[in-house]
């Protein structure tokens, strides 16, 4: 593919640019934020840099919003945008790892030798499904593994504190799944209904049709386990 470049020549010298990824752990303050490459940037070897730029721009509206209108929220504000900017670059990380890693099981090039480094833990063993005839019968209660906790989150034009779920099965602490705010409705729960119940139970808050989605997700997450003392789906 190279045989039309034998008379080349350099014309300028040769230059290179660090791509080494970065976070800024100084990105927000009560009077400035940075957002995209300012904040933090991610290995190209994942592509998807501008559009972690425009995720930074949209949270970081945000943030700016809420600093500027309320700033009996600027805590709220500043430690939701570190959280996410530290999350994403630690995600990044993760999987940029894991492709120099494929490559360096091939090639012992300290290239991809360098960037692959320890093998990530192993994700928890996935739970088995629960099937139609399950969510009728199948009584549910809250996993013991989870815990509420006052979390700064999107909500509308501003960034406010809600009690948002975490979970080891969880990526991140979640507070709302299809806008509604999942910590009141778990909070109502009584252990020992199935998930069908579960569902009819928030009839007040929703249709039927978003409260079994919601019941679903919530089980396929971990967060409602079979009812302890009975056999079937592990908790």
């Amino acid at each position: 593919m190279m045989n039309d470049c034998g008379d080349a020549e350099l014309i300028a010298a040769v230059r290179a640019i660090d791509a080494t990824p970065y976070l800024n752990d100084d990105c927000v303050a009560p009077g400035r934020i940075q957002l995209g490459d300012a904040a933090l940037a991610i290995d190209p070897i994942s592509s998807s840099g501008v559009q972690k730029a425009i995720q930074t721009a949209l949270s970081g509206a945000v943030v700016a919003n809420t600093l500027l209108r309320r700033p009996g929220s600027t805590d709220a504000a500043l430690n939701f945008y570190r959280a996410q900017l530290g999350e994403c670059s630690e995600r990044h990380r993760r999987w940029a790892a894991e492709h120099y890693r494929d490559v360096a099981e091939r090639c012992a090039h300290p290239f991809w030798q360098q960037r692959a480094g320890q093998k990530a833990a192993p994700d928890p063993a996935p739970l088995r499904a629960i099937d139609a005839r399950g969510f009728a019968t199948t009584p549910m209660e809250l996993s013991s593994e989870l815990e509420f906790a006052s979390t700064p989150c999107l909500q509308g034009d501003f960034v406010s504190l809600a009690s948002a779920l975490h979970h080891p099965r969880l990526a991140s602490p979640i507070a709302f799944l299809g806008r509604r705010e999942l910590a009141p409705l778990l909070r109502m729960l009584q252990p020992g209904r199935t998930p069908l119940q579960i569902a009819q139970s928030w009839s007040n808050h929703m249709s039927l049709e978003s409260g079994l989605a919601i019941a679903g997700w919530l089980v396929n997450h971990g967060i409602l386990v079979e009812q302890r003392g009975r056999s079937g789906m592990p908790s």
